[in-house]
């Protein structure tokens, strides 16, 4: 049995005073050059139970993201680069360790860690061609992590809808989730992304999200990785500058019997995005 406890995005993060704008097709604005900075704060805690005994790890994570564009073509499609220009992980390993990496503290990081991340600051991480509605036509180029979390994760939050789309009003999205290594082999489910404009104000559109899968695997074991795929919450867009101004997710969820009579496993996660400017 699969039970959800989705945490309510609180109405005040998002509500902003004002009259109405007039309805217009909403779009993504790009300028070649242009550089955005997005600031991010995520935690992750995932607990399991199995034969009566519990395994626990949690995760902290800080960075500052920069969205390149590169250039833009005639249909609006924006050739973006993505980077880290600051990174700060801490993770709680399951016997209480914590380890740490702060790229502003090498020399105080854990050394595995300072290995394999220290190569991915101020370098380009990712080439991607977004369109203006947000989608992500093509992955040029893609150095950490698989392309195919840019389907599933849309850059900026959010795909936006064809329509011009008044407050109250809903749109959906179909896209594919896929497990790779070493979550999975490559295995692909059917998702369905839906998307309600809760104000709209000032400029400012907010948009709250659900994610669901249509169809989840018979094996409740191999519902586990999916978990962590199915975020629910919120963005703010700014509709006149035509650029994500916050997103807020969250994730609570929890299996029971994957493995067994009294086992359990349990995952929470929050996310934040705020953009900081343009270069």
């Amino acid at each position: 049995m699969v039970r959800t406890a989705w945490v309510t995005v609180w109405a005040g993060l998002f509500l902003a005073a004002g009259v109405p704008v007039q309805a217009a097709a909403w779009r993504f604005q790009w300028q070649p050059g242009q550089v955005l900075n997005y600031k991010v704060e995520q935690s992750t805690q995932a607990a399991e139970v199995v034969d009566g005994k519990k395994t626990e790890t949690a995760s902290k994570l800080r960075n500052v993201k920069r969205w390149r564009v590169l250039d833009v073509d005639a249909a609006g499609v924006a050739t973006l680069e993505l980077s880290l220009a600051s990174l700060h992980v801490e993770t709680t390993t399951p016997t209480g360790d914590v380890i740490m990496f702060d790229s502003a503290n090498p020399d105080q990081s854990n050394p595995q860690m300072r290995e394999q991340l220290s190569k991915y600051i101020g370098q380009p991480l990712a080439v991607l061609r977004v369109d203006s509605k947000g989608k992500v036509v093509e992955v040029k180029d893609c150095k950490y992590g698989p392309a195919s979390r840019f389907e599933s994760e849309p850059p900026f939050g959010v795909v936006l809808p064809d329509e011009e789309v008044l407050a109250g009003q809903s749109w959906e999205r179909n896209y594919q989730v896929t497990l790779e290594p070493p979550q999975g082999t490559g295995e692909k489910y059917d998702a369905t992304q839906k998307y309600v404009c809760q104000t709209l104000e000032n400029g400012l559109t907010t948009v709250l999200v659900s994610s669901n899968l249509k169809k989840l695997p018979d094996s409740l074991l191999d519902q586990v990785p999916l978990l962590q795929m199915l975020p629910e919450g919120g963005v703010i867009v700014d509709l006149q500058a035509g650029r994500l101004q916050r997103a807020v997710w969250k994730v609570e969820k929890e299996l029971t019997g994957q493995q067994g009579q009294g086992s359990s496993y349990q995952f929470k996660s929050s996310y934040a995005e705020e953009y900081l400017g343009d270069k």
